[in-house]
């Protein structure tokens, strides 16, 4: 009976024409708009040096001062010296303060400053290191323990193109559009919904087998319409997603399915028409991409700096910001977070469309 329900479900969602238009050709649209109209704006940001200031205290370390010295070498930093974080607020170059080797003051959040923090956490660890290890073994060859350079090559060496951004947050709208699928599926199944549903609910197949069968098929199409976008964008826009495919397709996986649980929620949270329904989702979604910078990139940064827990909730910013990190850092710590986090909203989403689901009875099929 699965393998039925699972069937006539697929067949059933593929003649929604309305739905496929919205969550596939509504976005490569937008895609065609947005490489027309940013396509040459501006050509890949090529590094440049990052002025910062070090508090005069910590440069007395001689270690300290040597690996500074190093990096003005290299052309990482610009060092200058200072009493105080107050030189944020007078010396409009500086980007970062760096108070301690723990202790690091900006202005905002940023490339640069994310540059900052992650030189100076590199540096931190490995001084924590090699003071264990030398306690170890004095003999001990910490050269090579100190270059820090392989850390931070992939994240301030690689070209960057900010238009991206704006390509990562459609994806992310696109993957959440797929919610379109799961409010579709909540309407066969709901008996106070709609026809389709008062039929499946005195089916005598139970109603666990159907509705499994029918959020698989949901999820199945909006992996694919996901993968498909990816692939759009890399090869026919050429958006650069890096050489980590691999793990960018298990990211859609996820996401995927948080859209279609996404609008499942919808669904089976009130009693208004299919039409209306859809109107909601896409005018949630449509907010969720605006929170996340599609249209205004600066509003992302400055929800981060006032109210970060929005982006953190916010299904189209993790993905934007998941896409963003896979790409421009080496380290998976940053990604990896961003995943769990969108596990957790899909969790949150599941929790409480069985909650609206749960013991329903209908005294009139």
């Amino acid at each position: 009976m699965f393998l039925h329900s699972f069937k006539n479900t697929f067949k059933l969602l593929l003649r929604q024409k309305a739905m496929l238009f919205w969550a596939l050709l509504f976005p490569i649209v937008l895609g065609i708009f947005f490489k027309l109209a940013f396509g040459n704006i501006t050509e890949n940001s090529k590094f440049k040096t990052i002025d910062v200031a070090v508090n005069e205290t910590l440069m007395q370390d001689d270690n300290f001062k040597n690996f500074m010295n190093e990096m003005e070498d290299e052309k990482y930093f610009k060092v200058v010296e200072s009493k105080n974080e107050d030189i944020l607020n007078t010396n409009e170059d500086v980007k970062a303060y760096i108070d301690s080797k723990d202790k690091i003051y900006t202005k905002k959040s940023g490339i640069s400053e994310t540059i900052v923090e992650t030189i100076m956490n590199s540096y931190s660890q490995k001084v924590s290191m090699i003071t264990k290890i030398m306690q170890k073994n004095p003999t001990a060859d910490i050269g090579k323990i100190l270059n820090v350079d392989d850390h931070i090559k992939d994240i301030s060496r690689k070209n960057m193109d900010p238009v991206n951004v704006f390509f990562y947050t459609l994806l992310g709208m696109t993957t959440i559009y797929g919610y379109m699928w799961g409010l579709f599926v909540s309407f066969q199944y709901e008996a106070n919904l709609s026809t389709n549903a008062k039929r499946n609910a005195v089916s005598p197949t139970k109603k666990s087998v159907m509705l499994s069968a029918s959020v698989l098929v949901s999820w199945i199409i909006n992996f694919a319409i996901t993968v498909l976008f990816i692939a759009y964008l890399k090869y026919a826009l050429g958006v650069g997603f890096g050489d980590r495919i691999g793990t960018l397709i298990g990211l859609a996986s996820i996401s995927s399915l948080c859209g279609v649980t996404f609008g499942i929620l919808i669904g089976v949270s009130n009693k208004a028409s299919l039409d209306t329904k859809i109107g909601m989702g896409i005018a949630i979604t449509m907010l969720m991409s605006f929170l996340a910078g599609m249209m205004v990139p600066e509003i992302k940064v400055i929800i981060a700096e006032k109210l970060p827990v929005i982006n953190k909730i916010n299904p189209v910013a993790v993905v934007t910001d998941a896409v963003y990190s896979l790409y421009y850092y080496d380290s998976m710590a940053r990604f990896n977070k961003d995943v769990i986090n969108l596990l957790i909203i899909t969790v949150v989403f599941v929790v409480a469309s069985l909650f609206f689901m749960r013991g329903k009875e209908y005294e009139s099929l």
